[in-house]
């Protein structure tokens, strides 16, 4: 239970930050698909080499005018403590664009296998990061992030980019 509050603490005060009051509201609306590449680089210690991931999610987006929601899907893939992982999950993002400047924090739950050692349980991810966008259907921007593959050593923290691009 401490982990799940732990684990929990972070987004919940970033959700509790982006919803402040005297946020921006949308100037259009901009709800409609997108494609995110996230790569990420993990760097060595602890007895673990160098890693790398990424996890391309494709995204639903609500306007609902000072905010957005997002639902969509991620598939990734990660080579951390030195070992290969995957992930599939849906996910949820809540965004609160101040100009070009978008703010999120985001969430999702689904499954993890490690095929080295056939482990399979539960995923979480947990995202707090910020994009700019560039023009109506581009954005890149950084995130931090929190992975977790239950019952294993399969949890680390990255910091990453990630691009988006409205379809």
């Amino acid at each position: 239970m401490t982990n799940l509050r732990t684990c929990a603490l972070g987004p919940i005060l970033a959700l509790a930050v982006l919803l402040l009051p005297g946020a921006a509201a949308a100037k259009e609306d901009e709800s409609g698909w997108s494609i995110n590449f996230t790569p990420a680089v993990f760097f060595p210690g602890d007895g673990y080499r160098f890693g790398g991931g990424a996890d391309p999610e494709l995204k639903y987006t609500l306007d609902l005018g000072g905010a957005r929601l997002s639902a969509g899907g991620r598939v990734g893939g990660y080579y951390a403590k030195n070992v290969f992982g995957v992930t599939v999950m849906p996910t949820l993002r809540l965004m609160v664009p101040v100009g070009p400047v978008e703010p999120y924090v985001a969430f999702g739950m689904g499954y993890g296998w490690l095929p080295d050692t056939g482990h399979a349980d539960f995923a979480t991810i947990s995202r707090l990061g910020v994009v700019v966008r560039f023009s109506e259907r581009f954005a890149i921007g950084l995130e931090g992030t929190l992975q977790k593959l239950d019952h294993s050593d399969f949890r680390f923290p990255s910091l990453g980019s990630m691009v988006s691009i409205d379809l």
